[in-house]
């Protein structure tokens, strides 16, 4: 069961706890979007909210627990676009897109005295690797914030062990879920509030169908191979 279990042995020790989750790693147009996330659970223990895996949850039920904990949570999240993905590569495009999310919440919690007093945070990212941000040119900006002290780790099935980490989830899922849809009515034909650019049959047929787009991920194999042959 997903629990602050982790959250509450930190906070017991002053230090302030970041989940960071990303979404659309294996879909095939669109970009990557990374959530961190920081969650008030000292507040939160008298709400009974069900947060579970992104996966697992209805769009309606993810934009009901996103609204429902606007007092009790920070977070931010941010992109890796298209061009990001095809040009550096799926790791460390999601690597830019976490530190991008990672900079910009501990710049707002940073102007929290309450919170940022502690001034030592573990940034648990869902995973069995974390992605090498020291080799980012601007991650150091983190640095510049005068952290005393920050950890970060890597948790496999974070999402399932931490609600921090599954709220991370759940953002990126549903904020993702909605650029997309944005992208449906732009490009009706491909269907994208349908699979999100996942590989479906749907996709594949409106792909043969229409043509591949600016908002597909041309190094993708299954899109490469495509548009390999229309260039030929």
């Amino acid at each position: 069961m997903i629990s602050f279990d982790i959250e509450r042995d930190l906070y017991k020790k002053d230090i302030i706890m970041i989940g960071v989750d990303e979404a659309g790693r294996g879909s095939w147009a669109g970009p990557l979007v990374s959530t961190a996330c920081w969650f008030d659970f000292t507040k939160y223990k008298s709400l009974h909210l069900e947060i579970n895996d992104s996966k697992k949850l209805k769009s309606s039920k993810r934009r009901e627990i996103i609204l429902s904990l606007e007092n009790f949570v920070k977070y931010s999240s941010s992109i890796a676009s298209v061009k990001e993905i095809d040009k550096y590569g799926l790791s460390y495009a999601n690597a830019i897109a976490m530190k991008r999310s990672i900079f910009s919440l501990t710049h707002e919690l940073k102007k929290n005295s309450q919170i940022y007093k502690k001034n030592c945070f573990y940034i648990y990212i869902d995973g069995k690797y974390k992605p090498d941000f020291e080799n980012l040119d601007d991650f150091l900006q983190i640095k510049k914030l005068h952290l005393c002290n920050y950890s970060i780790k890597a948790l496999v099935k974070g999402d399932s062990l931490s609600k921090t980490i599954a709220l991370a989830s759940i953002i990126s899922k549903e904020t993702r879920d909605d650029i997309m849809r944005q992208l449906s009515k732009k490009h009706p034909s491909y269907f994208f509030d349908r699979h999100f650019g996942y590989g479906t049959s749907s996709h594949i047929n409106a792909i043969l169908n229409n043509g591949i787009l600016d908002s597909h991920r041309k190094s993708f194999k299954p899109i490469a191979t495509i548009y390999s042959k229309k260039n030929l």
